[in-house]
């Protein structure tokens, strides 16, 4: 996206009569409230052919689809059944899905990996009384605390808690996890199997033991590492569940709210004006005059250089903001971050903005074509949370596609939209309620 231009403020059209009115300063606040932490999760629970939930027995397989962009990478965890605490998994950020554009197909065994949660003393295999075959028969509960609590790769050999080590088979003679993709649907296909022998590949001080992999979760983020990171604690989020009873209730559970789309918000541009429709008409379609640009790039300059030389009846100031609070330099606000901006409002001014939602093709941030009063019948400063006057809107420049996923979300530009009219986003496009994308609030300086 575009970061263009400091703050700007500019007198725009005559005064209406207002030069005697007193003007109240105002700040804007616009902030980026996204919780998401990924793109996508679920869980895989039932083996290929099967009726209901279990683990994985030599040949058995789950499979689970998604559709996911350039940027993407997928993060999955599994119990290794015959541990107290170790499970299969990606590397923390996950494995890339494209490689120079391309989505990946094929063996991606290699980048799957044997973990130690950290969160349970490791005894042999299959044979220590507090394993996952013995838990339940053991007679003190679970095992104790591990002294390093920390999520770590799984050394080979592996020392366990009486001193001695074991040699853990490879872990390609245990899993298989193969990619199959699609380029046109960019949707992609996840097969994990048993590869394991029963009495070839887990050699034990009690003889040959089976290997049994857990259902588990599985993530599509933008390598944030969703579901732990190397050398730290388990967050305590549930990864401990799956890493020592193959229990993904909790961790699923603990995802769903924290999926979705972050969009970032671009810089943006507004207006005080006391007429409507000054950036858009509604059920109309853009003007022409860098709506689009905001919409499909977060380029402001167009329409701050259209609003300020030329602008609309009834506006009275305008301006644009693109750079961070405490940022030194433009760009757009990510989760955590915000914009602000001073205004010297009058009792009839409503304010209008625009700023795009960065992973769409088209759609932008806004109040109705009225904007947001500012003042209210008495004369006084509307201040505090006016978020639910803010929609998401759909500019009509560009045909819509999967929102983080498409290939023309930026450069280069998609097909042009069937219905070209500046319209809401229905809540059937997009659910997500626009309180948990930004908020905006308004506070007088005093």
């Amino acid at each position: 996206m575009a970061a263009l231009g400091l703050l700007t403020l500019s007198a725009c059209g005559s005064d209406d009569g207002m030069s005697d009115v007193t003007s109240k300063r105002l700040r804007v606040r616009i902030e980026n409230v996204a919780p998401f932490q990924q793109l996508k999760s679920g869980m895989f629970n039932t083996k290929v052919g099967g009726t209901a939930p279990g683990p994985l027995a030599p040949g058995d397989s789950y499979e689970f689809s998604f559709t996911a962009g350039t940027r993407h990478r997928l993060s999955f965890v599994s119990m290794f059944g015959q541990s107290n605490d170790w499970f299969f998994g990606t590397a923390p950020q996950g494995i890339p899905l494209y490689d120079n554009g391309q989505p990946v197909s094929g063996d991606i065994t290699s980048q799957v990996f044997l973990w130690d949660a950290g969160t349970e003393v490791d005894e042999e295999p299959a044979v220590g009384p507090h394993t996952g075959p013995k838990q339940s028969t053991s007679t003190d509960g679970p095992g104790a605390k591990d002294p390093n609590p920390n999520v770590r790769r799984l050394a080979m050999p592996s020392r366990l808690s009486d001193g001695r080590t074991f040699d853990m088979p490879p872990v390609t003679s245990m899993i298989r996890v193969r990619l199959s993709s699609d380029a046109e649907s960019r949707r992609f296909t996840v097969r994990i199997e048993n590869v394991s022998n029963d009495t070839l590949t887990l050699n034990t001080s009690e003889g040959f033991k089976p290997v049994r992999i857990s259902p588990g979760v599985w993530t599509v983020s933008a390598g944030n590492e969703p579901l732990f990171t190397e050398g730290q604690p388990d967050r305590g989020l549930g990864l401990e569940a799956i890493a020592e009873m193959g229990d993904i209730s909790g961790l699923s559970t603990m995802l769903a709210p924290l999926t979705g789309v972050a969009t970032p918000l671009s810089p943006g541009v507004y207006a005080l004006h006391n007429a409507n429709a000054p950036l858009f008409t509604e059920g109309a379609p853009d003007r022409g005059q860098g709506l689009e640009a905001i919409a499909e790039m977060g380029d402001i300059s167009r329409l701050s250089d259209a609003v300020t030389q030329s602008p609309p009846p009834g506006v009275r100031v305008s301006g644009t903001f693109n750079t961070p609070v405490d940022a030194s330099s433009p760009g757009p606000i990510t989760p955590g971050h915000a914009y602000e901006f001073d205004v010297d409002a009058v009792p009839s001014d409503r304010l209008s903005f625009a700023v795009m939602f960065g992973q769409s093709n088209d759609w932008v941030f806004g109040p109705k074509e009225d904007g947001i009063a500012l003042f209210d019948a008495a004369g006084l400063p509307v201040t505090g949370d006016v978020t639910s006057s803010v929609y998401l809107w759909d500019v009509g420049t560009e045909l819509d596609e999967e929102l983080a996923v498409g290939p023309h979300l930026g450069e280069p530009e998609g097909a042009l939209d069937r219905d070209d009219t500046v319209r809401r986003v229905s809540a059937q496009q997009h659910a997500t309620p626009v309180s948990q994308h930004l908020r905006v609030t308004v506070t007088e300086v005093k």
